[in-house]
């Protein structure tokens, strides 16, 4: 009887032993690939906001959402949570079965270890990412020189009435700078939220996504039609016309700057109403769904 309890108590510490070791060996194969645990609240630190990536990073979420049908908010969670939300140094696997594997191993590592953190991540990219459909600025269909140009100025400083700012957007800038040009149109489908002129922003247009991102564009000249809070926009729906105007109390200033169109995306979270996400990635991401458009 004695022998059989000595017998149960080593099986059952080698499956002890086992189990433990799995969960280090998963733990140094995460830490060794580059990953690193998720902080508290994720979706409100620096790094999660700046959305750094690359143009191959681009390249390869396309390719592996394409290749393995998994939602893009998941997507980024897992790649920017085990590569500390610095995508662009990420070293991606040459061999797609593993690769797939790999990226299972670490959201179920998530899954077990930081499930709230996790999911915040994903619940984050769903309402920064999941609901765009299109590049705010389609491509003219009858003139090939119509450019636009943009870089990633988010974060940086700006200056009115001499006082600094802190900018929360990305700047699509006119090749032409001709004020009323440029056609802009719906990302998402949502609901308009906000609309007129507001000091900084000119005539603005903030709209309210499904999952709950908020799309802000700034210093239009015009609007493509009187649209009045509650509106329902669909993705791809004109909205205004590029433009310049604002810096002033006065309603319908222009020509304090160039030309240009100030996309801002915002997300609720935790402790924040209304915080800024850096769009220049997201825009690169969807460059390539830009709408055609006779202008």
């Amino acid at each position: 009887m004695q022998r059989y309890k000595r017998g149960v108590y080593w099986l059952f510490g080698i499956v002890f032993f086992f189990a433990i070791f799995n969960v280090i060996l998963l733990d140094h194969l995460l830490v060794s690939g580059g990953a690193s645990r998720l902080p508290v609240c994720s979706d409100e630190t620096e790094a999660f906001r700046e959305v750094k990536m690359s143009e191959k990073a681009i390249e390869y979420l396309e390719e592996f959402q394409e290749n393995h049908a998994i939602p893009i908010e998941e997507i980024l969670a897992v790649w920017m949570g085990i590569s500390e939300f610095h995508l662009e140094q990420f070293a991606v696997m040459p061999d797609s079965v593993r690769e797939l594997e790999y990226f299972r191993d670490c959201q179920k590592w998530y899954l077990e270890r930081q499930e709230e953190e996790y999911q915040k991540l994903v619940k984050a990219y769903r309402a920064v990412i999941s609901d765009i459909v299109y590049f705010p600025i389609p491509k003219s269909s009858s003139h090939k020189a119509a450019e636009i140009y943009y870089s990633d100025g988010w974060g940086s400083e700006r200056i009115y009435k001499d006082t600094a700012h802190v900018h929360e957007g990305c700047d699509i800038m006119a090749g032409n700078n001709e004020r009323g040009y440029f056609p802009i149109v719906s990302m998402t489908d949502g609901v308009v939220e906000r609309i007129g002129w507001l000091e900084k922003g000119g005539y603005r247009i903030g709209i309210r996504s499904p999952n709950g991102g908020y799309f802000y564009y700034a210093h239009l000249y015009r609007y493509a039609q009187e649209w009045k809070e509650g509106d329902r926009v669909k993705a791809g729906d004109l909205i205004g016309f590029m433009g310049d105007s604002g810096y002033s109390k006065v309603e319908g200033t222009v020509g304090n700057f160039a030309v240009h169109l100030h996309l801002g995306i915002y997300i609720q979270t935790e402790h924040y109403e209304e915080q800024s996400v850096n769009p220049y990635w997201i825009l690169r991401y969807f460059e390539k769904k830009r709408l055609g458009w006779n202008y």
